[in-house]
């Protein structure tokens, strides 16, 4: 990677972003601290990208999620007369620029601070090559050039969505050769679903899934397994559903744990997926699927674990209240029968007839026709 900025933000970058050394993350930290101490823009622009959470860095840092701390830090830089903080910080969620305006001294427009940040990725430097693609797959160097549909007609607006798309191809393909592994998700996206018009390519997308996987990312870790999971070889996707966990992806928690539940491809083992669980849903404990697993253990029970009907209607509650329907029979029946909570036979029915096909559902739907009285 060029060396365009301070060595110690290059050196801050390549621990962060590229290498995702977690044991050096306080270092890493501190090049970054020692570089904005002594009045670098660009360094308050990267530390504060450190705290915007997981879409910023990759999980396995462990980084601590302060939003405030990271807009005091894009306010330092703006500050500091950093092209990097300006361009970056472009329609960041919840961000408001100093003076109300990205565009800050010694730069006069944004395609001023456009051309500053092209020209270091046109120089080499990965970094910066990402975050012109991500421009180019927002369309938001439409913004930077000042090009809009109505400037350029429609038809030709089109056309430049279709070139950058393109050239955010390009870019996200070189940093991700070049270990960057945050350029992956959207170049993935754009192969998946041809954005603007661009080739769907779907096995060129499952390629840098398991390039992702191989650079030992726990997302695409925990995506292949589920392929091995599906393929039925089950010790492969046990292997890579455990590195996932080692870094850092905690729906890992929830396949390993299905595995061992009703169903599961894998031997009952409700103690070891309880565990697994467990530690998932204290992780993610808004997740349906989390709520919904456990809460069919806490219903159903098994191997020396007694039901536990009270926990078992607030978990399934709160996973049908995120949406997720398909524990609405064990849902209802707990209504039915006042496990857990007050009989409510109205919320029931309605419960039941949402999948009335269901065993449980189908005898619930029976009594309640033939008006038998809730024991």
């Amino acid at each position: 990677m060029a060396a365009l900025f301070d060595e110690r933000v290059e050196q801050a970058i390549q621990i962060i972003w590229f290498d995702r050394d977690a044991q050096r993350r306080e270092e890493a930290l501190a090049l970054l601290r020692g570089a904005a101490n002594l009045g670098d823009g660009d360094a308050f622009y990267f530390l504060g990208r450190c705290y915007l959470g997981k879409s910023y860095v990759d999980p396995v840092m462990e980084m601590p999620v302060d939003k405030k701390l990271a807009f005091e830090c894009f306010h330092a830089g703006f500050s500091l007369e950093s092209a990097i903080c300006m361009f970056g910080t472009m329609h960041q969620e919840g961000y408001t620029p100093p003076g109300g305006t990205y565009v800050h001294p010694p730069y006069h427009s944004k395609r001023e601070i456009w051309d500053a940040v092209f020209q270091k990725a046109e120089q080499g430097h990965v970094f910066c090559k990402y975050m012109i693609a991500n421009a180019y797959y927002y369309c938001t160097a439409a913004e930077f050039l000042n090009i809009t549909p109505q400037r350029v007609g429609s038809k030709r607006y089109e056309r430049l969505q279709y070139e950058w798309i393109a050239a955010a191809v390009k870019l996200y393909e070189e940093c991700a050769t070049r270990g960057l592994g945050i350029a992956i998700p959207n170049l993935v996206d754009i192969l998946r679903t041809g954005r603007h018009g661009a080739p769907i390519q779907q096995q060129k997308a499952k390629n840098y899934i398991h390039i992702g996987a191989q650079m030992g990312i726990g997302a695409y870790e925990r995506i292949v397994g589920n392929e091995y999971r599906d393929d039925n070889e089950l010790g492969r996707a046990v292997e890579l559903y455990e590195r996932a966990i080692l870094h850092k992806d905690d729906y890992a928690y929830y396949c390993l744990g299905r595995l061992y539940t009703y169903g599961g491809a894998l031997p009952l083992d409700l103690k070891k997926a309880l565990s697994y669980l467990e530690k998932g849903y204290e992780k993610l404990p808004d997740d349906a699927g989390f709520c919904n697993l456990l809460g069919e253990i806490y219903f159903r029970g098994g191997e020396g674990i007694k039901p536990d009907y009270g926990q078992a209607f607030l978990l399934l509650s709160k996973a049908y209240f995120k949406g997720d329907t398909s524990c609405s029979d064990m849902l209802g029946t707990c209504y039915l029968n006042g496990l857990g909570t007050a009989p409510n036979l109205n919320m029931a029915r309605k419960l039941f007839e949402l999948h009335p096909k269901k065993p449980l559902a189908a005898g619930g739907l029976r009594r309640l026709g033939s008006g038998k009285k809730t024991p």
